[in-house]
C-alpha cells in the first residue's frame, strides 16, 4: 500500500523526492507491513503521480472511518485527549481569497 507508505512519510515532513527515500530506507520489515514488496519500492515519480491523482476528499473521509475504528469506547472520558493541529493548502490563497485551512482533531 503505497498511500500508506506515503502518508507514514509525510508524517515524518517528507515530499515527493523525501517520500521516495523515506520508502526505499525502510527496513524490509516494515516495507512487508505496508505491503511494498522489498524488491520493487515505488518511485519518487509514481508516488507524484499517486498523490496527484487522490481525491483530497475520500482519503479524509477514509481516514476519519479508520480514526473512529481506532476510538477506545471503554476509555473514561476524563482520560480521553484530543490533539488539535491544522496545515495551510500551499497555493489556496489569491488576491481576491484567503488561504484554505485544513484543520484536523484526533482523540
Amino acid at each position: 500500500m503505497v498511500v500508506i507508505a506515503t502518508i507514514c512519510a509525510v508524517v515524518a515532513s517528507c515530499r515527493y523526492t523525501a517520500i521516495a527515500e523515506w520508502v526505499t530506507d525502510v527496513p524490509h520489515s516494515t516495507a512487508l507491513a505496508l505491503g511494498i514488496a522489498p524488491d520493487r519500492r515505488p518511485s519518487e515519480a509514481m508516488i507524484r503521480r499517486l498523490c496527484q491523482a487522490m481525491d483530497p476528499h475520500s482519503l479524509t473521509a477514509a481516514i476519519g472511518v479508520w480514526l473512529t475504528s481506532q476510538a477506545s469506547a471503554g476509555i473514561p472520558a476524563g482520560w480521553r485527549a484530543i490533539a488539535v493541529d491544522g496545515k495551510t493548502l500551499r497555493g489556496s490563497r489569491t488576491t481576491d481569497t484567503l488561504a484554505r485551512h485544513v484543520p484536523a482533531a484526533c482523540d
